[in-house]
C-alpha cells in the first residue's frame, strides 16, 4: 500500500497597510535598500513598538471571511532566533492568543469542492531580506517590520495539487478583500509547508519536514511532490526520515537540506513586554462583518447558477474583483452575459497580457467594449472586426464608434459584392465545395471562414451563409 501523504501550510501574507506594523515606515515595494527604516524596525536599544490599527482590522477582515473564531483578546509574544535579516534577533507575533482561530476554506471545482479547516491566523512583523552581489552578501531591511498575517491550516491537504489550489483560492480571497496583494513574485504572499507521510491510512504519521519559502503556485505544487516521492523511496528502501527544514531548488527540482528543524522550545517564546493586550469589541467586530464584500466563491456560483456561464470562464472571472467589476459593467447593457463574459477572459486578458496593463487600469471603458458587442449582436459588426476594433481602442484611446468608422469595419451587406466574393471562393478551391456539397460536416465554416479572409472579417455572416448555402446547392459545373 502506497504512504499517505499528510500536508500543512503556513501562508504568510502581507497586509496592505501603508506603514509597518510597529512603527510609522511606509512599506513600498523596490525602494532603495535600507530607505525605509527607523530605530523601532531596525530594533535599536530603547525604541517601543506600537501596533497598527489597519493591520489589525485587516486580519480580522480576513478571519471573517473565513470563518473565523475571533478572540476579543489576544496577545504578543517575542520568537527568539538569530538569523541575519532579523534585527532585533527576536520576532514580535502572536503564539498562544492569537487573533484568529479555526475557520475553513473551500477548494476545487464547483461541484466538487473541498473543505480545508483552518488552525489559526495571526499577526506577526516580517524580518528583512538578504541580498547577494559580487561584492559579497547584504541586507535590506525595508521590509522588516512590515505586517504579516499567517495563515495555518489544519493538515489535512493530501498532494502537491491540493496545496496548489489552495494557495490559488486563498489568493483569489485576499485579493477580493484587499487584504494582501497576493503578488508571489513579489514576496507578498509566501508559503512554508509541512509534509509527513503515513504508512497507510489512520496509521501514525511519520516525521515531519518543513519546506521553506515557495514562492509561486507551481513551485509549491512540484516541491511537494517531490518531496512526497523522496520520502516514499526513503521509507521504501528502510531509511527513516529526518525532521528537517528543506528548501526547494527550481533549477535542480528538488528539495534541499537546509537545517535540522526547531522544536517550539527552541524559539523561548515569551509575552511581549512593550505591547499590552490587544482587545478587539464587538462594535468593531460588527462593523467589519457588514462591510464584507461578495466573496470569490459565492460570485462565482452566481455567475453560473444565474448567469449561466461555464464553471472555468466563471472562475477565471473571479480571479480578481477589478476583471469581476469590468464583466458585471459589461453586462448590465449587453443582453447576453455569456458573450461578455467570453469577451472578458478572451480579449480583455489577451490584451492585458500584451500591453502589460492590469485589468484596474485597462484603457477601455466596460460600457466601450459594451457597445462594441452590441454592434455585432445587431448584425453591424463581424466578431473579427470587433476584435481588430478593441484592438485600436486600446493602442490609440479611441471609442467603439471611432474605431469602426476610422477603419472601415462596418458590414458588408451588398448582396451582388458578396455573390462575386463567393463565387470567387468557391471557384479557388472546388474540392472543398464538393466535399460540402456531399454533406461533409464543417467544410461549409470553413469556406466561410475564406470568404471572411477575402473581406477583411467585414462580410455579414447571415447574408453570407445565405448565399454560400444558395451556391453550393446549384449543380457543380466543373
Amino acid at each position: 500500500m502506497n504512504p499517505v501523504p499528510v500536508i500543512g501550510l503556513e501562508v504568510h501574507a502581507q497586509l496592505r497597510t501603508r506603514t509597518k506594523i510597529f512603527c510609522g515606515c511606509r512599506h513600498e515595494y523596490g525602494a532603495r535598500p535600507n530607505s525605509r527604516t527607523c530605530p523601532v524596525c531596525l530594533g535599536l536599544p530603547g525604541s517601543l513598538p506600537v501596533l497598527n490599527g489597519s493591520a489589525v482590522r485587516l486580519a480580522l477582515r480576513l478571519g471573517a471571511a473565513l470563518g473565523c473564531r475571533i478572540r476579543t483578546r489576544s496577545g504578543f509574544a517575542r520568537k527568539n532566533y538569530f538569523y541575519p535579516d532579523l534585527p532585533r534577533n527576536y520576532q514580535i507575533t502572536q503564539h498562544a492568543e492569537p487573533l484568529c482561530e479555526g475557520g475553513w476554506l473551500e477548494i476545487g471545482p464547483l461541484g466538487a469542492r473541498r473543505t480545508i479547516p483552518l488552525e489559526r491566523i495571526h499577526l506577526e512583523d516580517d524580518a528583512g531580506k538578504m541580498l547577494s552581489a559580487r561584492s559579497g552578501r547584504g541586507v535590506d531591511f525595508n521590509r522588516a517590520g512590515v505586517p504579516l498575517a499567517e495563515i495555518v491550516t489544519r493538515p489535512e491537504l493530501c498532494s502537491g495539487e491540493e496545496a496548489r489550489l489552495f494557495l490559488r483560492e486563498l489568493r483569489r480571497l485576499l485579493r477580493a478583500l484587499d487584504v494582501c496583494d497576493g503578488d508571489m513574485e513579489k514576496g507578498n504572499l509566501r508559503c512554508d509547508a509541512n509534509i509527513s507521510l503515513r504508512p497507510a491510512p489512520g496509521a501514525p504519521t511519520g516525521a515531519r519536514v518543513e519546506l521553506k519559502n515557495l514562492n509561486s503556485l507551481r513551485g509549491v505544487r512540484k516541491a511537494l511532490d517531490h518531496e512526497i516521492a523522496r520520502q516514499g523511496a526513503r521509507l521504501a528502501g528502510g531509511t527513516a526520515v529526518a525532521a528537517e527544514t528543506r528548501g526547494w531548488d527550481a533549477r535542480r527540482g528538488a528539495t534541499v537540506f537546509q537545517r535540522a528543524k526547531e522544536r517550539s522550545s527552541d524559539y523561548r517564546y515569551f509575552p511581549e513586554p512593550d505591547l499590552p493586550a490587544l482587545v478587539v469589541d464587538e462594535a468593531m467586530l460588527a462593523s467589519i462583518r457588514r462591510e464584507l464584500p461578495e466573496l470569490p466563491a459565492a460570485r462565482e456560483l452566481r455567475y453560473v447558477r444565474e448567469l449561466g456561464l461555464a464553471g472555468d470562464v466563471a472562475a477565471t472571472l473571479c480571479e480578481s474583483s477589478a476583471l469581476a467589476v469590468y464583466f458585471e459593467a459589461m453586462a448590465e447593457t449587453v443582453d447576453d452575459a455569456r458573450a461578455c463574459a467570453n469577451w472578458v477572459t478572451g480579449e480583455v486578458l489577451r490584451l492585458c497580457g500584451e500591453t502589460g496593463v492590469d485589468v484596474a487600469e485597462f484603457p477601455v471603458p466596460p460600457d466601450e467594449a459594451a457597445a462594441l458587442l452590441r454592434r455585432v449582436a445587431r448584425g453591424g459588426l463581424s466578431l473579427c472586426a470587433a476584435k481588430a476594433a478593441f484592438a485600436t481602442m486600446v493602442a490609440e484611446g479611441a471609442t467603439a464608434a471611432d474605431a469602426i468608422a476610422r477603419a472601415g469595419m462596418g458590414l458588408i451587406g451588398d448582396r451582388e459584392h458578396l455573390s462575386s466574393v463567393i463565387a470567387r471562393v468557391i471557384a479557388t478551391y472546388p474540392e472543398q465545395a464538393a466535399l460540402c456539397r456531399a454533406g461533409k460536416a464543417g467544410v461549409a465554416d470553413w469556406l466561410t471562414g475564406r470568404v471572411m479572409a477575402a473581406t477583411g472579417g467585414r462580410a455579414d455572416p447571415r447574408l453570407t451563409a445565405e448565399i454560400l448555402r444558395a451556391a453550393l446547392m446549384r449543380p457543380d459545373d466543373g
